[in-house]
């Protein structure tokens, strides 16, 4: 019997030091970043792209508090992906440093990382950045309250109990501050995009968004702030937000070409010499089949459908003539800048996303369903461009630039169009006015 025993502990223990040799020899594609990407949506688009290039035995284990692995074998070679949620700093820093393959952010890196990473490459280049998701958050409140819109100084008075009656912004009643309790990616944005230093005023605290928006379904002078992922119910409803420009709610034609103020890309960045393996990832990710896993996984994708139907517009006459009867598409192409895409003069004309929404825009154009249908290119600019005149000069170039581009691809385009500053987003002068403010709308006709 203890023979038996002593066979049995000892073929356990060759298996596990086989399994763990296995895990030690095995490739690994390391994927270090933001929390909140790690946690569903790179693994679901990793779990996606291992079956589709033929991998089996895929499985999820939790090798840490922080760290998701994927395993999986093809052709009897192990393959690990390895998923760390930390922060986007530190897998910015994790990839200047040599210990992953990918990043994972929910901004761009910032002048200092970039300094850091200077052998890194271009990573303003969509060779090294790949937008994989877009997300936000919704300021939410009843739907009996008769707000519909409010700006981003309005929402900090409002969030730092500065203002407690609707009145002082156009509503009515006492104003009822709701929040989630603890660090959530919903916080976070908001203190960087809207608080800026100021300090929250004193909410009631709910342990996860669908028990806010509860709250706030039974609470007229309530208020809060979720992600975009969360739903809201039929009796609370969105604000429309400005940021120095017109009004935009957080549908998903204005999440999708980021026209949102309180929208922003998860994007995953790689060195110049990325493995090849890394880099099959990171393309895959932004081609169709990725971006069905980050549908499924819960976040919105930058792919474009069939069926888009003709868009309520505000702006100026000659805008709104423009386009009407056409259907706005859900991208803006936007430019490449010095700088970190803040200021300066174009360095590759079009920024990551929009070369890939170039390809997009081509192949979605040929598909059966839009046959016969027609484009219209509408050129933005900002008022840094010096004056009125120059800023419309400024967005008919960019638009003839679009046009050409599309043309020469084969698409028909009927008309393309400046609309110089009349329609800004963000306020001119603030970080990244000019990034957001200057640039094409794509519509059908």
């Amino acid at each position: 019997m203890s023979r038996v025993v002593g066979f049995i502990l000892s073929f356990g223990l060759l298996l596990a030091c086989t399994q763990a040799k296995a895990q030690v020899d095995a490739e690994r594609v390391r994927i270090h970043g933001s929390q909140t990407m790690a946690a569903r949506l790179v693994p679901a688009v990793a779990e996606s792209w291992l079956k589709d290039i033929g991998y089996e035995g895929i499985r999820r284990v939790q090798a840490g508090p922080s760290t998701t692995e994927i395993h999986a074998s093809r052709d009897g070679q192990p393959l690990i992906v390895e998923i760390v949620g930390n922060s986007s700093a530190q897998g910015f820093q994790d990839l200047v440093d040599g210990n992953a393959h990918i990043a994972m952010m929910t901004r761009r890196p910032d002048a200092a990382e970039l300094d850091a990473g200077w052998q890194l490459g271009d990573l303003a280049s969509h060779d090294q950045e790949f937008v994989l998701a877009l997300d936000g958050v919704a300021v939410v409140v009843n739907r009996e309250n008769p707000l519909a819109r409010m700006d981003l100084r309005q929402l900090r008075r409002v969030l730092s109990g500065q203002v407690r009656d609707w009145r002082e912004v156009g509503g009515r009643g006492a104003v009822h501050l709701h929040a989630v309790a603890g660090p959530n990616s919903a916080r976070d944005m908001i203190d960087e995009r809207v608080m800026q230093g100021t300090p929250h005023a004193i909410a009631q605290m709910h342990p996860d968004g669908t028990s806010l928006v509860r709250a706030i379904a039974n609470d007229p002078g309530g208020i809060g702030f979720v992600t975009l992922r969360q739903p809201w119910g039929a009796n609370v409803r969105p604000l429309a937000l400005a940021d120095g420009g017109r009004a935009v709610a957080p549908t998903r034609l204005a999440v999708q070409s980021e026209d949102y103020p309180l929208a922003r890309r998860f994007t995953m960045y790689g060195s110049q010499m990325m493995g090849a393996l890394s880099r099959s990832f990171a393309l895959y990710a932004m081609g169709q089949r990725g971006q069905d896993a980050v549908t499924q996984a819960g976040h919105a994708a930058v792919t474009l459908r069939p069926g888009y139907a003709p868009s309520s517009v505000l702006g100026p006459r000659e805008y709104r003539e423009l386009v009407a009867n056409a259907s706005r598409l859900p991208l803006s192409l936007r430019f490449n800048f010095n700088s970190n895409n803040d200021s300066g003069v174009a360095s590759s004309v079009y920024d990551s996303r929009a070369v890939r929404d170039l390809d997009r825009l081509e192949a979605f154009m040929r598909l059966p369903v839009n046959r016969g249908r027609r484009l219209l290119v509408v050129g933005f600019a900002d008022v840094a461009a010096g004056s009125s005149v120059a800023a419309t000069m400024m967005s008919n170039d960019r638009a003839d630039l679009v046009a050409h581009e599309l043309m020469a691809r084969g698409l028909p385009v009927m008309h393309a169009r400046g609309m110089g500053s009349q329609v800004p987003l963000a306020p001119t002068g603030a970080a990244g006015a000019r990034y957001r403010n200057e640039r094409v709308e794509i519509w059908m006709l």
